[in-house]
């Protein structure tokens, strides 16, 4: 089923909002039932700490419902005693609770008195730097590295001039939410989209695949979000190179052919981890159907470039 996914999934031409291009994924789409948990929040399933002794590196999620729910990497959790993000994509069972690793992103905050409170999806979801960072370390352990975290939040905190009184990564997002939003506008969700390949400064840095419209539906924001806030730092440099749809296309191949690691997801299915000259991350994978997808370039001679397109969309 996974050749079916190679064979189906397309990346048309991008939206560009100054140096962030966004080039929406297509496709058929999973058979799989499963929602975004966003929506599935909305209906009843929670992410709480752990229960008699939170714990920094671990939550816990419920899925009360009929249908299996995806949290993807990436997605920033917040409350309770402090903010998270998840280390890796999970594909919760109908009715199942499940143990999930995720990392701080609020070092100066563990209010005690607020650990029973559930989660709430946040708006954005971590910039993609940090969330290579913390596919990289993913892969020799399964979860992050929980300092190397804290000092990407504080330096790009620094860097925005952000302030926070407690470390956290929605203040930098706070701190630059007109330019953000001046950005997400211009970089639609395309009906029936399955994902995206972001370019920023004219260099391709992140695949993101949600094998079902609906879901990618909830998680569009969040991450383009995210991918807008690396792009900030590009604006007032030089004019980048625009996209080559045939280059995101490359970066998308090499993610869902490279070979790699095997192993249990943390919930239903497989993840396989992978790591080649042209691709790095993992796709989680369900009865050979393809249901989750977050890749970077890989660490070969040269970087992915792209080229000034002839058009820009609006």
């Amino acid at each position: 089923m996974i050749e079916t996914a190679i064979a189906a999934l397309r990346v048309g031409p991008p939206a560009v909002a100054g140096p962030l291009a966004v080039f929406p994924v297509h496709g058929d789409g999973a058979r799989l039932e499963f929602r975004a948990f966003a929506e599935a929040a909305a209906l009843g399933a929670t992410v709480t700490e752990l229960p008699g002794g939170a714990s920094v590196g671990d939550l816990l999620v419920r899925n009360p419902l009929d249908v299996a729910v995806l949290l993807y990497e990436g997605e920033e959790v917040r409350g309770a005693q402090q903010d998270r993000t998840l280390d890796v994509s999970v594909l919760v069972a109908p009715g199942a609770t499940l143990k999930i690793p995720v990392s701080c992103v609020e070092a100066g905050r563990w209010e005690h008195s607020r650990s029973g409170e559930a989660f709430t999806p946040a708006p954005q979801a971590a910039f993609p730097a940090l969330r290579r960072a913390k596919s990289r370390a993913a892969a020799a352990t399964g979860r992050a590295e929980q300092h190397e975290v804290w000092s990407m939040v504080g330096a790009a905190s620094m860097r925005h001039a952000a302030p926070s009184e407690t470390g956290a990564l929605r203040d930098v997002f706070t701190a630059q939410d007109e330019v953000l939003r001046e950005f997400t506008s211009r970089i639609p969700r395309e009906e029936g989209q399955l994902g995206a390949i972001a370019a920023i400064g004219g260099q391709v840095v992140v695949v993101d695949v949600a094998h079902r419209a609906e879901v990618w539906a909830a998680l569009h924001g969040p991450l383009v979000a995210g991918y807008a806030l690396d792009a900030v730092e590009h604006i007032g440099g030089r004019v980048p190179e625009a996209p080559d749809v045939a280059v995101a296309e490359r970066l998308l191949q090499a993610s869902l052919v490279a070979p790699g690691t095997v192993r249990p997801g943390v919930g239903m299915g497989a993840e396989m981890r992978f790591a080649t000259p042209a691709a790095q991350g993992a796709r989680l994978v369900h009865d050979g159907e393809l249901v989750a997808l977050t890749a970077f370039p890989g660490e070969g001679p040269a970087p992915i470039r792209v080229r000034r397109p002839s058009r820009r969309r609006p």
